[in-house]
């Protein structure tokens, strides 16, 4: 468990940041009898998720829709699939550009430099790949 300043800390976002994610109902905190937020592992997975949704230019409100989405019942109905396939499509068309437009840049890169950028990507294509597993996993 951790309390505002160490999430803060750990996850390189600041207290502020912790405090309106706290308001607007992204984190969920354990109160102490002395009145502390403690911030568990939960919260840390919530807040890399954010983290790589904001990577994708994804407005805040959408984002805490799939993470409300992923704390709902683990029974998915057919409507929500297709809501998230509808999302994971915009999602694919999106990399799709993305792609595209890296595609030049990344020729000109040396040997060492794609290394960093794959272990990096690696980091994010994780976090993307438990976001799926969870949804329909």
């Amino acid at each position: 468990m951790y309390r505002i300043g160490e999430i803060a800390g750990l996850m390189n976002v600041s207290k502020r940041t912790i405090d309106y994610y706290t308001q607007i109902g992204l984190l969920t905190p354990a109160r102490t009898d002395s009145n502390y937020r403690m911030y568990g592992e939960d919260s840390v997975k919530i807040l890399e998720l954010v983290e790589h949704y904001k990577t994708l230019k994804m407005p805040l409100e959408e984002i805490k829709s799939y993470i409300k989405m992923l704390h709902s019942e683990n029974i998915i109905d057919k409507e929500k699939v297709e809501r998230h396939c509808d999302q994971i499509a915009v999602l694919m068309e999106h990399l799709k550009e993305e792609i595209k437009f890296m595609e030049p840049i990344l020729r000109e890169l040396n040997k060492e430099e794609k290394e960093m950028l794959v272990n990096k990507l690696s980091l994010q294509g994780v976090t993307l790949a438990q976001t799926l597993l969870l949804l329909f996993g």
